[in-house]
Formats: C-alpha cells, structure tokens, sequence
C-alpha cells in the first residue's frame, strides 16, 4: 500500500509532527511520500532527506531557526530567511527535491496572483523557506519571478497533491481547534486572529485524510514557544503511540 502523509503548519507546535513520524516508524508505517506546509515543509524535507525524527529534532532545536535570522529591516517585512536557508543547507547540501529518498511537495503562497503553489522538483530549500515566510514578520522570497508568502495563508493542509495519488493518507494537524487561554495583549490578539484564520482553510481538507492525527494537548502550546520543544514532542509521540491504525492500511 502506498501511503501519504500531509504535515500542517503550526510555528513550534511542529515539532509534534516529529513525534508523529518517530511513532509511525514504531508501528511500521512505510511513507510513500509527503506533502508539507511551513513547519511541516521542514519536518518534511529532512524526514525526506533521510534524517531520523530524533535526529531531525536534534537539528531543529540546536539550529533553532529564529537565531539563524538576521534583521532585513524591509519595507515588506522584519527579517529574512537567508541565514535559516544557510542553517539547513549544511544537513541538506544538494539542495535538490529530486536528491530527497522520499518524494516531496511543499507549498508557498503566491502573494501577487493570491494563490497556493506547489514546488516538487529543482531547487529545495527556498520553497521550504518560502513556506514558513509569515506575512509583516518575514520578507517575502523571491523565486522565479514569483513574491512568496508562508503556504498556510490560503492552504495550511495541503493534502491535494496526495489525493487520488495514493492508497492512503495520513494527516498530521499540529493546530487543534480551542484556547486555553484569553490573549493577553493586543498582539497577542492579532496573533491568535489570523491563526483562526489560518486554520479555517485546514477545515475542509482535514476530512480528505483516511487517519487524522491531531493531539488535542497541543493547544496547551504557544505555536512560537521553541523553549517547550521537548513537551511537543513528547504530545506528538505519546497520542500517535496510543493510536489504534486502522486495518486497512497495514
């Protein structure tokens, strides 16, 4: 059986789709490829390069990609992805979707025609980039005459270039539905608006995957607290582990 997998976006709370992966292999789930948004086009791309989630969370948390940032100081946005690009190219050198041991397609927001793209061959590393680009925080990409934004803006679960395509698909959600608390200031506000907004998109497509995975403590985690990694983690992992796979799927 051939099986997809699809890894929403979510800041820190990504890191669950590690957890998610490392449990996968436990029960002897063989992906046949994957489809990555954001912080789930990284946990993609190294998963794809070969790269063990215990590993891949090594890298994540020692590399950690807000330090690799620089100031950009644009008109378009605050910091740029340039030295994060930089951070990752030194684990994934050829740089290349056709080098990667598992297929892959990630997404990116087109800014200017306001809508999803798909890269899946040619260059690698700045379409993930593009992926995690989060509007008035990170300047766009520019990449084949196209301005990139982060690819959860209009498809946050890009589970269509795995439909049809394969036997089953798995969907790893990192952004389940709830508060656990009021925000606290006006940013904070903003923050959680637009990720409702985000997730909104998520909605339709969740119902396309034949096995959901969306652990509900992870609502307990800011989506930028990196500082609580571990605990992410350990949420992914335990509630894929408690997991019952279906049949039809072994």
């Amino acid at each position: 059986m051939k099986i997809g997998l699809v890894l929403s976006g979510g800041g820190a709370r990504g890191i669950a789709h590690l957890g998610v992966l490392k449990a996968l292999q436990e029960k002897n789930v063989e992906i046949s490829a994957i489809s990555g948004c954001s912080a789930g086009a990284i946990a993609g791309a190294m998963f794809s390069a070969g790269y063990s989630p215990d590993k891949i969370f090594e890298i994540v948390v020692s590399t950690n990609t807000l330090r690799a940032l620089r100031p950009a100081w644009s008109r378009v946005g605050l910091l740029n992805m340039k030295k994060a690009e930089e951070a990752y190219l030194k684990y994934i050198p050829h740089n290349s979707f056709e080098h990667l041991k598992i297929p892959l397609t990630i997404n990116a927001t087109n800014l200017y025609a306001g809508e999803s793209i798909y890269f899946s061959s040619g260059e690698l590393l700045r379409p993930v980039m593009a992926s995690c680009c989060i509007p008035g925080l990170f300047e766009p990409i520019i990449m084949n005459n196209q301005t990139l934004l982060d690819g959860g803006i209009l498809n946050n679960m890009p589970v269509e270039p795995l439909k049809d395509k394969y036997d089953f698909i798995i969907g790893s959600h990192c952004n389940p539905y709830g508060m656990n608390q009021l925000p606290k200031s006006m940013a904070s506000m903003v923050q959680k608006s637009l990720f409702l907004a985000i997730n909104n998109n998520s909605k339709s497509r969740l119902a396309l995957c034949d096995l959901l995975i969306e652990p509900p403590l992870l609502k307990n985690f800011d989506p930028q607290d990196i500082r609580k990694a571990h605990n992410i983690f350990k949420v992914g992992y335990e509630y894929t582990k408690s997991l019952t796979l279906p049949e039809n799927m072994l």
